[in-house]
């Protein structure tokens, strides 16, 4: 994730003054939805996290992509070895879950595809962006957190037909400038005058505690922009998914407006909705993770490994949580079909 660089909140009282996002969606029992987000596992979000914040040491793809230390730095070209190892492994978990896989453009991000049934042309995306910083620096919270996310989605969420689209894309170089994400949107989307009806981002949702007040309010926080109603009302219905399917998980009241954060930015400035679920960082994000963009943000011990003081703080009940209220948004405004896909995965 990006340093942000301008914040404000905008009031819940507000959001009353934009329509709903997708008024008469809710054709389905609630059941439907609600057995589908339903699946969203802990478990299969904490194997997919540590594959992820282990990439580049060659656990997954073998010795060819050992570097040594976990890195996932991806400027632009293949990026590192541990870069490369995290696309492959996040290209072999979309195409076992039988969707279409490709790897896009110049920062090769990562895309798999749930086409819809009947109006396909109706697309939603579920993105977290796989890359970190270089050097030695696992990004466990920043953001195999997301990564992991968008991978447990896909799982769930591909054992059923949808009659809109969705894309689950996991894209490279953010930490760079969101440049992944900028290519999608100026070189797929646009040009193939694509309509993304809503764009949701994870990024950082496992370590929602605070290292300067113990008493925190465990919650998740949304971050959208108040220059676009439909951002925030796409938001707000995230906060509604929340309440409606998942009662565990704690979502702000307020959605906080920010600019230049992550890969969302990407999608809402070029006018699509878009919106950023991340862990609370609001008013104290610097001081709060103190191990953001450092070694230390990981959430297991190698062998080589000192203590790592990030770790014993993630909470991947919450972050299962998050997942699951983002599956159930797109459950919902995606129109789940009644008839679940072949198979399981």
């Amino acid at each position: 994730m990006l340093e942000h660089s301008r914040v404000w909140v905008v009031p819940v009282a507000a959001l009353l003054l934009f329509a709903p996002v997708a008024a008469g969606f809710q054709e389905h029992a609630e059941t439907s939805v609600q057995d589908v987000a339903d699946l969203v596992s802990q478990t299969h979000y904490e194997t997919y996290h540590l594959a992820v914040e282990n990439m580049g040491l060659g656990l997954y793809g073998g010795a060819d992509f050992n570097m040594g230390y976990r890195n996932r730095d991806g400027w632009d070209g293949p990026g590192s070895l541990g870069n490369q190892e995290a696309r492959v492994y996040i290209r072999d978990k979309f195409a076992a879950m039988g969707l279409s896989v490709s790897v896009q453009g110049r920062y090769l991000n990562v895309v798999g595809e749930l086409t819809g049934t009947t109006t396909p042309g109706n697309i939603y995306v579920v993105g977290g962006h796989y890359d970190h910083l270089e050097g030695d620096r696992p990004g466990g919270d920043d953001n195999a957190s997301g990564t992991a996310g968008v991978l447990e989605a896909a799982r769930v969420l591909s054992r059923y037909r949808f009659e809109s689209t969705i894309r689950f894309i996991a894209f490279n170089a953010e930490e760079d400038g969101l440049f992944g994400s900028k290519d999608y949107v100026d070189n797929q989307v646009i040009p193939g005058g694509e309509n993304i009806v809503g764009m949701i981002n994870m990024d950082m949702i496992l370590r929602p505690g605070s290292d300067v007040d113990p008493d925190t309010l465990i919650d998740a926080e949304l971050e959208a922009q108040s220059k676009h109603p439909p951002s925030v009302a796409w938001a707000q219905a995230y906060r509604q998914a929340a309440i409606d399917y998942v009662p565990s998980l704690i979502v702000s009241e307020e959605i906080v407006d920010i600019e230049s954060t992550t890969d969302n930015d990407s999608f809402l400035n070029k006018g699509y909705p878009a919106f950023l679920v991340i862990e609370n960082s609001a008013p104290d994000f610097w001081d709060a993770n103190a191990h953001y963009h450092t070694f230390e943000d990981a959430s297991n011990r190698l062998a080589n490994d000192p203590d790592n003081p990030s770790g014993v703080t993630y909470d991947y009940a919450f972050a299962t949580d998050v997942v699951r209220a983002a599956v159930a948004l797109i459950a919902q405004e995606a129109i789940l079909v009644p008839e679940p896909g072949q198979g399981s995965h």
